[in-house]
């Protein structure tokens, strides 16, 4: 008997209840289940996975090829929704075993597509060659539907690649085939992908008509993905369009409808974009409450992420391992599959030379683990690298934001505005380069100044700063590590010129020598040593600095290179900070 979860859903696509112990005895009914599962997968993936489970074990008992299929491959796309990439990859492997068998080369299409869809957040060109394994097979069978849908992949991997204009082909070709078919829901999402690719090529006008459209047909049919994401991009076209009521409408409905999902990260980007209207708006309090809001969930963000960044990472790049590892699978089954009298002639050879091969394959695989093993460190270390480099200093930003309260406080709008606007463009920068590994030395310098312009503004005369660029460089050329020189900075900021009454000076200069870049921080302030002997024994010291000298030390194991930094006082107060890179 069914399990009892099933029947209310069941029901829906049989006649009468009674019908569903009884119908279970054909395959007719098993393709049925599987459809229904598949309805449900974007509304209760856990149902689809249920329901694919139950067609399974009914199609196994009757020795339907088919079912077994169609019921593995619905499977996988109800685990792919759950985010289960292994189990989901098991599932999809099967599912093509099975097809292949019958030569049913729609639904061999349909698993490369899946297959694709794994990929597509984890490796785009990957994801791309699998949608084209798919578009292929479906060209010649010529299913429009079926092709409809891989355009629509491929054209989401080109708008997340910045290919907009080839984006936009491809969907203009989808959406007239949905819409020729009556494939309502792809259709919806060709629309807003479209409005959000016309955006991005600054057709605001065409942009809005399609995200409207999208938002109007994703309400009738409880979309709120569509709608969460349509209205984001309304409301960025808005605001640079300095319509600020209809950018409200929009940010409040995305709001509620990113609730309604129970999606905070939707929730969070609709505050940081109500954040940037009352900046527009010149309502700097109400800005600020927002700004702080974005702040505490982002804070919470990381403090939940950071501790186990690294074993997160590490069992996505392992899970990536065990989806090339059943590729492998898939492949061997075809050698079966194509050169079954090699398989004959390798088991005699294997009676023959028993003692020589077992040597050769027990070398094989040493050497395959070694170099595997030795893949996965350098990938871990990697991840290591990219988490260390996201932390952003929580002290200096509520400084900031304190000392924009001040401005506010004592009406200083005009100095309020000039903190609140290079902050956020600070915010923007760091963001932004933050993903980033390697960036431009043009792009750091410009992120010093920005960080540097906002001190200063802060402690007024207490502090001065150059940047020298030597002729010999051309900064859009040379690359460098990113967010590697800003620690050093701050450090001098607040351990070498804050504690003199006086303030002081800060000096950085670019200089080349023949292949390496050298970086020299200076400033006037108490000395390092002296900084260090100030210190009580229990006074926090500077993570930040920690961090850089462990990115450093991973850089260097990583990309064998020799980054070298050094820091010496200069005489009786006084620091010098020296960073090599060679380029």
């Amino acid at each position: 008997m069914l399990n009892e979860s099933y029947q209310s859903i069941l029901q829906k696509h049989f006649s009468f209840s009674s019908d569903i112990q009884l119908s279970l005895k054909d395959t007719a009914s098993i393709n049925r289940i599987n459809k229904a599962a598949f309805n449900i997968r974007l509304t209760n993936p856990q149902k689809t996975v249920e329901l694919a489970d139950s067609a399974l074990i009914y199609a196994k008992k009757l020795n339907y090829f088919f079912g077994i299929a169609e019921a593995n491959r619905i499977k996988g796309v109800g685990l792919y929704y759950l985010s289960d990439t292994e189990k989901a990859v098991k599932s999809y492997v099967e599912a093509l075993k099975y097809f292949k068998v019958l030569n049913d080369k729609k639904n061999e299409a349909r698993v490369y597509n899946n297959f694709g869809n794994l990929y597509k957040e984890i490796n785009y060109n990957k994801a791309l060659v699998y949608y084209k394994k798919a578009l292929s097979i479906a060209n010649k069978l010529k299913i429009d539907e079926f092709t409809a849908g891989i355009y629509l992949n491929i054209a989401t991997i080109l708008r997340f690649q910045g290919n907009y204009k080839i984006s936009l082909k491809y969907l203009e070709i989808s959406k007239e085939i949905f819409a020729k078919t009556g494939d309502t829901i792809n259709f919806i999402t060709s629309l807003q992908n479209s409005g959000v690719s016309y955006y991005k090529l600054n057709d605001f006008e065409t942009a809005k008509k399609r995200l409207f459209e999208a938002i109007t047909q994703a309400k009738k049919h409880d979309l709120y993905k569509v709608i969460v994401g349509s209205n984001l991009a309304l409301a960025s076209i808005y605001l640079e369009q300095a319509d600020y009521f209809k950018t409200e409408i929009s940010i409040n409905e995305g709001i509620k409808y990113s609730r309604m999902m129970g999606d905070n990260t939707s929730v969070n980007y609709y505050l940081y974009k109500a954040y940037e209207l009352e900046v527009k708006r010149k309502n700097y309090p109400k800005a600020l409450k927002y700004l702080k809001e974005v702040h505490y969930h982002d804070s919470l963000q990381l403090s939940r992420n950071l501790s186990d960044n690294i074993g997160k990472t590490s069992s996505h790049y392992l899970q990536l391992q065990k989806i090339q590892e059943n590729e492998l699978t898939i492949a061997k089954q075809k050698f079966k599959e194509t050169q079954y009298w090699w398989l004959i002639t390798l088991i005699i050879s294997i009676v023959l030379l028993a003692a020589l091969i077992g040597t050769v394959i027990f070398y094989f695989f040493q050497k395959r683990k070694q170099k595997k093993e030795l893949k996965i460190q350098n990938t871990i270390a990697t991840l290591e690298q990219k988490a260390l480099q996201a932390m952003m200093n929580p002290h200096f930003v509520f400084n900031v934001i304190n000392t924009i309260q001040y401005f506010i406080g004592i009406n200083e709008s005009k100095a309020a505005n000039q903190i609140l606007t290079g902050f956020a463009r600070l915010m923007r920068k760091h963001l932004e380069i933050c993903l980033k590994n390697n960036i431009t030395l043009f792009e750091e310098i410009q992120y010093l100044n920005l960080y540097l312009s906002l001190e200063k503004i802060r402690f007024a005369e207490k502090m001065s700063y150059s940047i020298n660029i030597d002729d010999a460089i051309d900064a859009e050329e040379i690359i460098i590590p990113s967010l590697l020189i800003q620690p050093f900075i701050e450090n001098a900021m607040w351990h070498g010129l804050l504690p003199k009454e006086d303030g002081g000076w800060i000096q950085i200069n670019f200089i080349r020598i023949d292949n390496l870049l050298s970086i020299k921080i200076l400033d006037n302030g108490i000395g390092i040593s002296n900084s260090s002997k100030s210190k009580a024994p229990s006074q926090h010291t500077s993570r930040g600095l920690e961090l850089i000298h462990e990115r450093v030390h991973l850089l260097n194991k990583i990309n064998k290179t020799s980054i070298h930094i050094t820091q010496t006082q200069t005489g009786e107060a006084g620091t010098e900070v020296i960073i090599t890179i060679p380029i």
